[in-house]
């Protein structure tokens, strides 16, 4: 039997899964809600994705961020905004948003493994041994 290419991977670099296929299934519709900003950083892919109010399921397996679509299993972590900030026009500063409290409730409901920091949540799919998930710039 041979490994598939995220076992590999996992293996290479010393990463303990803490987030199955099943968990990121249910995970990623609850993440899809919350209308902050997100990125991910896939384990096959040296720097997270772009920050964005959206990501898509194009299939239960899968989750497409501005590169196109990739499996869930390849997933190091998802990191959400705490703040949302709307626009309010040209000369009217944005308004900002704090939803932290129903982000950390949900994930605890939905029995995720996550981090925070002063300004957002990482949702892990993989730890690493030696190297804080935390943060990309």
């Amino acid at each position: 039997m041979t490994e598939d290419l995220a076992t590999r991977i996992a293996e290479r670099e010393g990463l303990c899964s803490v987030s199955s296929n099943t968990k990121w299934q249910r995970l990623m519709p609850l993440i899809q809600s919350f209308p902050c900003h997100k990125r991910i950083k896939f384990i096959d892919v040296a720097e997270p994705t772009g920050w964005q109010t959206g990501l898509w399921q194009p299939h239960p397996h899968y989750v497409e961020a501005s590169g196109g679509p990739e499996e869930l299993k390849f997933v190091e972590w998802v990191e959400i905004e705490r703040c949302e900030r709307r626009h309010m026009g040209r000369l009217v500063q944005c308004s900002v948003l704090d939803h932290s409290d129903e982000i950390r409730r949900s994930l605890e409901e939905a029995r995720a493994t996550f981090k925070e920091t002063d300004s957002s949540f990482f949702i892990l799919g993989y730890t690493r041994p030696t190297v804080t998930p935390i943060p990309f710039t």
